[in-house]
């Protein structure tokens, strides 16, 4: 940013039945190649007049919330060090967008600070990609839809109840979307950045409030899994 380059990666895990999640990155940071000449670049210092120094970067327990335009954001108190000490920051905050598009739901990932921060690491927003949505992922295995059932593992669904979906090959460490499409309705999806109760941190079960979001009647149901381009198998749900 700047004058600077900054480069490292980073991790963000979300919680889906609190709503919280943690972010922690790893960066380092030099002064670019257009900053230097033969005037600020000696024989003495060499590559050490670049300033480089690392940082880790980490919030725990920052709340969630859903971007209207599509994405979810985390926010909260973030720690900062400089080479393995405490920054000499004053006490900051860190918000952390992920976004995507049709194609690739997650692909971007900015980091916003305010409070001290920025007296380092400038006002302006920074910009990141996402390498893997899921760690560990096995990419392209579909997953494997097999029933729905309601709360007490009855198959009266309520619209306006809790659904547990069965089947294999979920994403366990979350990421994964409930879609339902009926014909003269539009797309209703459910996942961790709805604002609902949601759970799917099971490579088995997804749990999800309908919230009353769908109409009565029968739908078809998919689950999209962040380890995965395929979606699973379709299923005619019933809803009450």
């Amino acid at each position: 940013m700047g004058p600077w380059e900054m480069r490292g990666t980073w991790v963000l895990t979300v919680d889906g039945q609190s709503g919280k999640g943690d972010f922690s990155a790893a960066l380092t940071m030099e002064l670019s190649d257009y900053t230097r000449n033969p005037s600020n670049v000696d024989s003495v210092s060499g590559a050490d007049s670049r300033m480089q120094h690392t940082h880790n970067i980490t919030i725990q327990g920052g709340t969630v919330t859903q971007i209207a335009t599509g994405g979810f954001e985390l926010t909260g108190p973030v720690s900062i060090t400089k080479d393995g000490s405490p920054a000499p920051l004053a006490a900051s905050t860190l918000s952390v967008s992920i976004t995507g598009g049709k194609t690739v739901e997650f692909s971007n990932i900015t980091l916003q600070f305010q409070g001290g921060a920025p007296v380092h690491f400038g006002p302006q927003s920074i910009h990141g990609v996402v390498v893997s949505p899921k760690p560990g992922c096995q990419q392209d295995a579909a997953p494997v839809l097999a029933t729905v059932t309601d709360s007490s593992y009855g198959a009266v669904l309520s619209g306006k109840g809790t659904i547990l979906v069965w089947g294999q090959g979920f994403s366990q460490s979350g990421g994964n979307t409930l879609v339902f499409q009926r014909s003269g309705y539009q797309d209703v999806a459910f996942n961790v950045t709805d604002g609902l109760y949601y759970w799917d941190l099971a490579a088995g079960q997804i749990n999800a409030s309908l919230g009353g979001l769908l109409a009565p009647g029968t739908w078809t149901l998919t689950v999209h899994s962040a380890c995965s381009s395929t979606p699973s198998n379709s299923l005619s749900v019933t809803i009450n």
